[in-house]
């Protein structure tokens, strides 16, 4: 079988894509951000309140994030039009009013968990309870590392990446996977929307970063579970646990002796070469240690590096073309899956 490596259909308008931290938008400064192609301005009003608008100005498409954003909304800075939070015309300098036509296109957008959240499709069909739940980011059992990158490729390539955790002992041998993974399966479940795929190590040596942050003393029962939600946010369970401790029978969270880690990932195409890539990895252990919280960050974005390495590599070569065309292998079960489902959505 054959594998379409650059579908020219993977992108849904009709998702929510995670666009930014909330840390990131303030009521001071105006943030650029491209979300499918689209450019988007972000910012908050004088009560908090998140907004993101088209980031053209309606008089001469000027971009608003070289605005000023002022109590009630933002001012372009090129002839100082004033649009409002939903976009409309609040003013025109040296006109006695503003023009109900002069509006800017508004995008829903959601705080949730930590995350802020755009709709980019019609703005009527934004259905909030397809947002994915993170109830660790409320939970002091847990703790969190986060982290952006910017990936040069197409989302599709990232999100294959994701879909498969057989790359781990070859990409990341020395970071997060080790060589004695690679004789391991995925066992991969179609959902109605999204894949559930379970990955398990049975009596293996830790990974590097587990076993820095785990001393273990022999070895360990790993694994790596995952549930994706369509179109591009991986939700995963990780951990090791001591062989002969019966992780795998237990529940996540449950687990003698274990370190655990809930990891989401969330990508978001800003065109079809640039993936915003935001991740953050909530661990069970040393919660309340900002030491751990940096040895943990540190460790996922030394992998993330090893994985951005390959894809950007990757997408270059697809670019450039081949005579070869690309053949599937058992691997590549959930991330088939995965574009079959986005094909029937687009």
């Amino acid at each position: 079988m054959s594998l379409a490596i650059l579908p020219d259909k993977f992108f849904l308008r009709d998702a929510w894509y995670m666009v930014a931290w909330p840390s990131e938008v303030t009521a001071q400064e105006p943030l650029a951000r491209t979300v499918l192609g689209d450019d988007l301005v972000l910012f908050r009003t004088a009560a908090g309140e998140a907004v993101a608008l088209e980031d053209r100005c309606a008089h001469r498409l000027a971009p608003l994030s070289k605005g000023r954003i002022e109590s009630d909304g933002i001012r372009c800075m090129y002839h100082g039009v004033k649009f409002g939070a939903v976009g409309q015309c609040l003013e025109i300098p040296a006109q006695p009013q503003g023009h109900p036509n002069m509006c800017v296109r508004r995008y829903p957008l959601v705080e949730k968990d930590g995350f802020l959240w755009v709709w980019m499709g019609i703005p009527e069909q934004a259905d909030t309870t397809k947002i994915i739940d993170a109830p660790w980011a409320h939970d002091p059992r847990w703790a969190p590392s986060q982290g952006y990158l910017h990936v040069h490729a197409h989302m599709s390539l990232v999100a294959d990446n994701l879909l498969d955790f057989g790359h781990l002992p070859f990409v990341h041998p020395n970071t997060v996977g080790s060589v004695q993974q690679a004789d391991f399966s995925t066992q991969v479940t179609p959902l109605t929307e999204g894949v559930q795929t379970d990955r398990w190590y049975i009596d293996v040596p830790a990974s590097r970063f587990h076993q820095s942050v785990g001393r273990f003393p022999g070895n360990v029962d790993a694994w790596h579970c995952f549930r994706w939600h369509l179109p591009a946010v991986m939700s995963l369970d990780s951990g090791s646990a001591p062989t002969g401790t019966g992780a795998r029978d237990k529940p996540h969270g449950s687990r003698e002796g274990a370190i655990e880690f809930h990891h989401i990932a969330a990508l978001t195409p800003q065109d079809e070469d640039h993936t915003h890539y935001f991740w953050i990895h909530w661990r069970n252990f040393e919660v309340d240690n900002p030491e751990m919280t940096d040895i943990v960050h540190r460790n996922i974005m030394a992998a993330f590096a090893e994985d951005q390495a390959m894809v950007e590599a990757q997408h270059r070569a697809v670019r450039r073309g081949a005579q070869t065309v690309p053949k599937a292998i058992m691997a590549d079960k959930a991330l088939t899956i995965i574009r079959q489902q986005v094909a029937k959505r687009v």
